[in-house]
């Protein structure tokens, strides 16, 4: 991995691009991962070779405009995070820019399925044991969960109070934990921090993230570094937590992203964003908290704050205490007490 100091970093947009003024920091895939990269290009270039135009597997037709693009696939969020800081990740998401994660996964079955073409990644034949065969609806209960027969794939179905098409793939691949997503964009409403959701640009997928160093891609295609807020990369380098959009705006969609961001800076020993911390002490950003969040979820992302190693739960603490005075922490613990 190339140090932040030697590269000249992405600093603007233009049309929707990522512009660059110089060498780019690259990421250096291990041997699964390597792997990993070419069977997903090699399904995205079975998918564009089919003489198919309309996916199969969602209610929903994709947009004619993406239906008609190649198919081009991006690692995203916390995997490139961590790559650029040297640390490997065993979770990865895939964002698919032309079909849902269902769609894509049903054809990265009938691809793996074709004699000869799973032996070719060290697949064998995991793909059609029995004990991975089912396929779980999540926003139903466990014992309602139907085996749909796709191998090894489990279906996160499309919420219809949320959208009709965006269905999401979880599923282990060479021993890696693989999220199948479409880039989306994110409509909220004042009364929920449930957003309603449709197919998106990759730009248009990294401004709804909750941090620029969380909304960094890797592009399969090219293999580099997208840093379409125009500031992920420098934020990288400075060691800044910020949001890519307004802060209190960001904060107002989903309360909730205030305590994951100051688990970020914890974990990563970076600073938050003079901006980005004082939105966190509005008023507005408390009453949300209060309204739109549960105590369960607010508890699930303290609990998250202080699992792990001792010296990471010593710096939440520590975070939280620092900012007790201004960020006003009593409130937001007195809602899991």
């Amino acid at each position: 991995m190339e140090s932040f100091s030697s590269v000249k970093l992405l600093t603007k947009m233009s049309s929707g691009q990522p512009i660059h003024d110089g060498q780019l920091p690259t990421i250096k895939l291990n041997a699964l991962e390597s792997t990993l990269r070419q069977l997903l290009l090699d399904i995205a270039q079975f998918i564009d070779s089919s003489r198919s135009s309309k996916p199969e597997g969602s209610p929903q037709d994709v947009p004619l405009q993406l239906a008609e693009s190649p198919t081009i696939l991006r690692f995203t969020g916390g995997w490139v995070r961590d790559k650029l800081l040297g640390v490997d990740s065993q979770d990865i998401d895939v964002a698919i820019n032309k079909m849902t994660g269902l769609q894509f996964g049903l054809k990265m079955k009938e691809y793996l399925e074709m004699p000869g073409n799973a032996e070719k990644y060290g697949i064998g034949k995991r793909i059609k044991g029995s004990a991975d065969s089912e396929v779980h609806d999540k926003t139903t209960p466990q014992n309602t969960a139907e085996a749909l027969g796709i191998g090894g794939l489990h279906k996160i179905a499309a919420n219809p109070e949320k959208s009709k098409h965006l269905e999401t793939i979880t599923t282990k691949v060479l021993g890696l934990d693989i999220d199948l997503v479409n880039l989306r964009t994110e409509t909220y409403s004042e009364a929920s921090r449930n957003p309603q959701m449709a197919f998106g640009t990759p730009e248009e997928d990294a401004l709804r993230r909750d941090a620029t160093v969380n909304a960094l891609f890797y592009n399969l295609n090219t293999s580099l570094v997208e840093d379409y807020t125009g500031r992920g990369l420098s934020d990288m380098k400075d060691k800044i937590i910020r949001t890519p959009l307004e802060p209190r705006q960001t904060f107002l969609d989903d309360p909730l992203r205030v305590l994951r961001l100051v688990r970020f800076a914890s974990r990563l020993g970076f600073s938050i964003d003079e901006n980005t911390s004082k939105a966190m002490d509005n008023d507005d950003i408390r009453s949300a908290l209060t309204t739109k969040i549960s105590r369960e979820r607010v508890g699930t992302e303290f609990e998250k704050m202080l699992k792990g190693r001792r010296y990471h739960a010593l710096r939440c603490n520590t975070k939280l205490i620092s900012l007790q005075e201004n960020l006003h922490w009593q409130h937001y613990l007195s809602l899991i007490i």
